[in-house]
């Protein structure tokens, strides 16, 4: 198995994912590396998970959590459930745990055999619906990625855009937000939202 460690702001492990043809381009799963003591203040763990889900649109990325940690007697499932339940309505991806860092090559090589196996299946990917629709809630044409990204922070589903362009509120936060590349992507997509409640 091949893993390449990174010193990276998004992630701290790749592994390289099976070419489905031999023409594709190498795919690599990005993995950030967490434990119980990361969950705790001052860690930003949530904006380096944010990080790490964006900058692939959250397709091949995962974490791997520590359960215990060597130095420590306290047992890390219950900060695993957390995170698990923090991540559920926000981000689909894959926490892997991890019972100890011996065991750390032998969990990443069993993933990515299960990765190797979806991949060689054909398995179709899935897709966020959030992700996927997001770009066309304009009626201007797709929304800029600038916007996306500041979207996708402020509104983490559909239900919750459709509110805030709704209501007076969320109408001005989203003028306030959406200034680039220009103004008039807030009225875009506060005039979409207005369309598609007329439609309903």
């Amino acid at each position: 198995m091949t893993v390449i460690e990174q010193v990276l702001d998004t992630h701290d492990l790749a592994i390289p994912l099976p070419q489905l043809r031999r023409q594709d381009q190498k795919e690599w799963f990005r993995i950030l590396l967490l434990s119980s003591a990361d969950t705790q203040p001052p860690s930003n763990y949530m904006a380096r998970i944010e990080r790490l889900y964006h900058q692939t649109g959250g397709r091949h990325v995962g974490l791997v959590f520590l359960l215990r940690e060597s130095n420590s007697a306290e047992d890390g499932t219950k900060a695993f459930m957390a995170l698990q339940l923090s991540l559920l309505s926000s981000f689909e991806m894959p926490i892997i745990p991890l019972s100890s860092v011996s065991t750390l090559r032998e969990t990443l090589s069993s993933f990515q055999r299960q990765l190797s196996q979806t991949r060689s299946a054909g398995r179709p990917p899935q897709i966020n619906p959030t992700t996927a629709l997001l770009p066309f809630c304009s009626v201007n044409g797709p929304i800029p990625e600038h916007a996306r990204n500041v979207l996708s922070d402020i509104c983490h589903s559909l239900p919750e855009l459709a509110q805030a362009a709704t209501t007076r509120d969320g109408q001005d936060a989203l003028r306030q937000w959406l200034t680039e590349p220009s103004p008039d992507v807030a009225g875009n997509i506060i005039e979409f939202w207005e369309q598609e409640y007329i439609f309903e």
